[in-house]
């Protein structure tokens, strides 16, 4: 995650999307609402998460996984959620763009029919297959800190609406005799009937296809890395600058002798005799260039202040009420988009999660998921009379052109001047 800057605006950005809130939901979801991905996240703090990660990436993966337990008959799936089974029912999945490794589309602009993501081994593999003997899993453990799943759509002749899902997990294990190392080895495989289509969104920031998606925040990420790359120098450079240098004054040898230089060791109990008129010193390195640095990096954070839209205090100048009103404007139109994102990606979700578990669909009036979006511009303010200004004028507050400009700005003409 990032820091400083760009790190606060993506907070405070993605807080603003979590003032939502939805409607009746799925029961079987309902009933595990605290904890949706079998880890024990929120619902609330799961879409707060790929709020942010959408901030940060510009898109994510989010997936309906189907429940680890399978059981011979609908009776003793029902038995099994009476008991508590967490893993008989489906569990969310959010991943970040970088773990999404691999995808398959038939067509443009189509769904996925095969898509390939990592997790962690260690979580993920006892989370869903906990009964699996715990030595194997810890021989892995030693090789590789990662598992590979893949899930493939396979469609009933032909057909692109019906047929059944492959979900197949492997992991790495060293091999000496393998050429690159290491060799796969198979986990686990299931196989989930009646599905229609791979339970997998791409919530993107601007509304791309699938594996694609740009930064809503691109200028920000890049002054961002812009100061980073400038902190960094200026630490580097401040650091040797800082380090001070002996100098020595009237002396040929290290003790006064003229022979070759060498150099002077001093520590803690060190004592240099010097010959009468020598001196010795230490000398800090000037570097007329820190202040260049050290300007260079205010103006970068007051840049970063701005478009982060966080109040600039005593640093730099004030902002006037027309630019404030326009970065509050722009800020408002991208979380806007992004709210209605959001909310689109929450009732394919529903979808998604109510097709593996059988259930219907909430009856709801309008869009599941309502995320309020309060307007960033600031109230105007009331603007006084012709009798507060003259008052003022006559008092001394403002000036006589003062006054006129404002009468002329009232009565949309130039004023009149002598």
């Amino acid at each position: 995650m990032p820091s400083g800057f760009f790190r606060d605006a993506l907070r405070t950005f993605a807080g603003m999307l979590a003032s939502s809130h939805w409607h009746q939901l799925p029961a079987s979801l309902q009933s595990v609402i605290t904890d949706v991905d079998g880890c024990g996240t929120d619902l609330g703090v799961f879409l707060e998460r790929a709020d942010l990660l959408v901030l940060r990436d510009g898109a994510a993966l989010i997936a309906v996984i189907p429940p680890a337990h399978l059981w011979p008959s609908e009776g003793d799936r029902q038995q099994a959620l009476r008991n508590g089974d967490r893993f008989s029912l489906p569990r969310l999945l959010l991943l970040e763009r970088a773990d999404l490794l691999n995808w398959h589309l038939p067509a443009n602009h189509a769904l996925p029919t095969a898509i390939t993501w990592r997790e962690p081994l260690t979580n993920s593999a006892n989370r869903s297959t906990p009964h699996r003997a715990k030595t194997q899993w810890a021989e892995a453990e030693r090789h590789h800190p990662w598992q590979y799943l893949t899930a493939t759509f396979i469609a009933d002749d032909g057909s692109l609406t019906s047929g059944s899902m492959n979900l197949r997990s492997e992991t790495l294990l060293a091999d000496p005799q393998a050429p690159s190392g290491w060799r796969t080895q198979q986990i686990e495989q299931r196989h989930y009937q009646a599905i229609s289509q791979l339970p997998a969104i791409w919530y993107a920031s601007d509304g791309s296809a699938f594996g694609e998606g740009e930064l809503p925040h691109l200028g920000l990420a890049h002054q961002y890395l812009n100061h980073f790359r400038c902190q960094s120098d200026y630490q580097e450079l401040l650091y040797r600058t800082a380090l001070p240098v002996g100098v020595r004054t009237g002396v040929a040898g290290p003790m006064g002798s003229s022979s070759a230089s060498e150099p002077v060791v001093l520590g803690p109990n060190s004592v240099i005799d010097l010959p009468e008129g020598a001196s010795f010193q230490f000398v800090e390195i000037q570097a007329r260039s820190l202040a260049e640095h050290r300007s260079w990096l205010e103006l970068l954070d007051q840049g970063m202040r701005r478009d982060a839209l966080i109040p600039a205090g005593a640093q730099g100048a004030p902002r006037t009420a027309t630019e404030i009103s326009m970065a509050a404007s722009q800020a408002y139109a991208l979380l806007q988009s992004q709210a209605i994102q959001k909310a689109s990606m929450f009732s394919s979700l529903l979808q998604h999660w109510c097709a593996i578990t059988g259930e219907a669909l909430p009856d709801n009036d309008g869009p599941a998921l309502i995320v309020a979006i309060s307007s960033l511009a600031p109230a105007p303010k009331p603007q006084p009379t012709v009798a507060e200004m003259l008052q003022l004028q006559e008092k001394g507050i403002i000036s006589e052109q003062a006054l006129r400009q404002w009468l002329g700005d009232i009565a949309g003409v130039a004023p009149v001047t002598k």
